[in-house]
């Protein structure tokens, strides 16, 4: 048997050369090879169905892929931009929020004045009103030294997750908290 897979844009054809196969009493076994091209054809189509675009390719189109949050896509259509659903689909990760996760009763933003120039977007949202959005489940500690962290605590106070958001803009910030914290 010779079985032929050619991929061509996210398309399969399988084409397939049967020989006639003889088992040991010489009887043909056409049965077990349709059973078995039916599950050839099964087996690589389904990952190029539900696959996604490679990095690469979705870099080309317009989309980082690994920025991009599924939740994202949805918006699309109210800025008729249908057409880029399917490729924005393919090319995002799945959101925070889609994960099952523990959410937070607080967080702890973690700055040292010194540095804080040097991270102008972490600045921007320490220094504008930005963290009040979340009242008191949100709180700006200056520690001299330090880089600009978020962490995340339990309802006991004790830390249990810590980012590091130096290079994070203030959308990212935001969205983190919104999708972390239960306030």
């Amino acid at each position: 048997m010779t079985v032929v897979i050619v991929a061509h844009n996210n398309r399969t054809h399988i084409n397939s050369e049967w020989t006639v196969m003889k088992t040991c009493s010489g009887t043909h076994s056409s049965n077990f090879m349709n059973y078995l091209q039916l599950f050839l054809q099964i087996v690589v189509m389904i990952p190029l169905v539900y696959s996604e675009l490679d990095h690469q390719t979705c870099q080309e189109r317009g989309f980082n892929s690994e920025s991009l949050q599924c939740s994202s896509c949805a918006d699309l259509p109210q800025f008729h931009l249908d057409e880029l659903v399917d490729d924005c689909n393919s090319c995002c990760r799945k959101d925070y929020a889609e994960m099952e996760q523990e959410k937070y009763p607080r967080a702890h933003i973690e700055i040292c004045e010194c540095n804080l120039g040097r991270f102008p977007q972490a600045e921007a949202f320490v220094k504008s009103n930005m963290v009040k959005k979340w009242g008191t489940c949100v709180k700006v500690h200056h520690v001299r030294g330090t880089l600009p962290t978020i962490k995340l605590l339990d309802a006991q106070g004790e830390v249990q997750k810590t980012m590091n958001i130096e290079k994070w803009d203030t959308d990212t910030i935001t969205e983190f908290l919104n999708t972390w914290l239960e306030c």
